[in-house]
This record gives structure tokens, sequence and C-alpha cells, in this order.
């Protein structure tokens, strides 16, 4: 599904775009996840592993990737069910499905998110998260291997829309609750990754929320999109405490990426948004 009216030479973009995506995917069959994730990273990308931190750089995910034994050994596949482009068609998302498992073995399904930014008539991802992909009680650190550090967060031209939207959304948050907050500041056809399922539209999301008390606390550390202010993301770190019926107290971290675009009345809401563990 492409979320817009394309003119022809917007259709061509897009169609490119989703190319990008399922080349990627079939190197991934092919040659493993490393080698098919790894060949579309841009430079300065940001990659969320479950169960590690934010991991910034094409280098540093390539060589975390290659050292995840497990990945090696699993058929890691994915298959696109959106795309959008910015308005200047310098940057563009998509997500969709993905299965994860031994060849001719158990198979698991998760979802992932990719946003891509074109460099050189080339598109290259700048952000990726995918849930169901790994359990992080089996993440390897490669022998002095570390994360490199994230650089400072500056929401300067383009992306500033985003970054402040993504704070006022985690301090509406704060005061008013997860269930308010995600169902103000999702677009009309916003989809949230939930546990099992997708939620789709405002009142589908405010619903996911519904439960035991919880407090969400959230910052981005990251972002990029398009010079026009039309698209981008935010990538970010959370943490979730919940309340137990016995009064105990659940604390989970976690770490997400959200799609943002600016709607036609002006404002910004997101389109996408999953994470996953810390």
């Amino acid at each position: 599904m492409v979320g817009c009216l394309l003119t022809p030479a917007r259709a061509q973009t897009t169609s490119t775009l989703l190319e990008a995506d399922r080349a990627a995917a079939r190197r991934s069959e092919e040659c493993g996840f490393a080698c098919g994730l790894g060949s579309v990273l841009s430079e300065g990308a940001f990659y969320l592993h479950h169960g590690m931190p934010i991991i910034h750089g094409a280098q540093s995910a390539w060589s975390f990737l290659q050292a995840q034994d497990t990945l090696l050994s699993h058929r890691v596949q994915w298959q696109p069910l959106d795309a959008r482009l910015s308005a200047d068609a310098t940057f563009g998302i998509t997500w969709g499905v993905t299965s994860v498992g031994l060849r001719g073995g158990p198979v698991r399904f998760g979802r992932y998110i990719s946003a891509w930014q074109r460099e050189g008539g080339v598109w290259r991802i700048a952000a990726h998260v995918q849930t169901a992909l790994n359990d992080a009680a089996g993440v390897s650190r490669p022998d002095g291997w570390r994360p490199h550090p994230l650089p400072p967060l500056s929401p300067g031209g383009g992306i500033a829309p985003f970054v402040e939207a993504d704070r006022s959304f985690a301090a509406q948050a704060a005061r008013e609750g997860a269930a308010a907050a995600f169902g103000a500041w999702a677009a009309p056809d916003a989809v949230l990754f939930g546990l099992t399922e997708l939620n789709r539209g405002p009142d589908a999301i405010r619903l996911a929320f519904a439960g035991p008390p919880s407090q969400w606390q959230w910052e981005p550390v990251g972002a990029g999109g398009a010079a026009d202010g039309s698209l981008g993301f935010t990538v970010g770190e959370a943490t979730i405490r919940r309340t137990l019926p016995s009064g105990g107290e659940v604390i989970t971290r976690s770490k997400y990426l959200t799609i943002w675009a600016k709607l036609a009345d002006g404002t910004v809401r997101f389109l996408v948004d999953g994470g996953n563990g810390r």
C-alpha cells in the first residue's frame, strides 16, 4: 500500500524505494542478515537491536551483526507492507512483516521499520528496527567492540519539528498517560506495533494502552528526515514503569523508532512507531 496519490515521477521513485527494500531482503535470505541489512546502511545509520543500546554507524552495526552466531545460522526475511515518500522525494520509509527461523525449522514473525535517505540517487537506510529478531539473552558482543557514542542531537533545519513533536509527545504522556498521548499524536492512518498485533488509527492505538497503570518517560537521542520537513524520524530511549496488582513495580527499558509526517493542515503527527528492549 502506498500512502498517497502519486504522480508518474513519484510512483517511479516509490518503486525504486520498494525495490531497494526487497533487494536487501533477498540478500538477507541469500547471504545472511548482516549482509542484507549491512549492504544498505548509511554511514551514520541508527540500528536498534533487541537487548542492546542504540547502535550508531554502518561499520559498528556491521561488526556487531557479524558476531551474532544465532543470526548467522537463521534465515531472516522481510516484506514491505507500506512505503511513503517525502514531498521532495529525498527521504522515504518502509515498514512490514518479518520472519526469522532455522531453514526448514520453526519460524517466528515480527515487524520492521526502515527510514531511508536517498544519497546520490541511491537509497540507504538511515534508521532500522525489527521486532522478534532475537532473544536478548543470545546477544554477543565482539571482543573489543563498543558502540560508537551517539552524536549530539542538533535539531535544526527540516528535522526540528519532529524532535519538538517527540518531546511534546513525551511530555503529554508524562502528564496524562500513554493512552491519551498516543491517541492525540497519532495520524489518522497511524500504525503502532503491539506485541502480537498492528494497531491502526488513533482510537485503536488509544485502546492498546488499556490495562494496569503505567508511567512512560522517553527522550529522543537521534533524528533525520527530508530537508523540506515533510517526513522524518526520531530514535530514542524509553523507560516504562508498570504498577502490579500486588503494589510492586515492573520497570522496562526500551528504545524506539518513530516516523513523523507533516499533515495537510501543518500539524506533525506520527505515522509508524515501533521499538525493542534496551
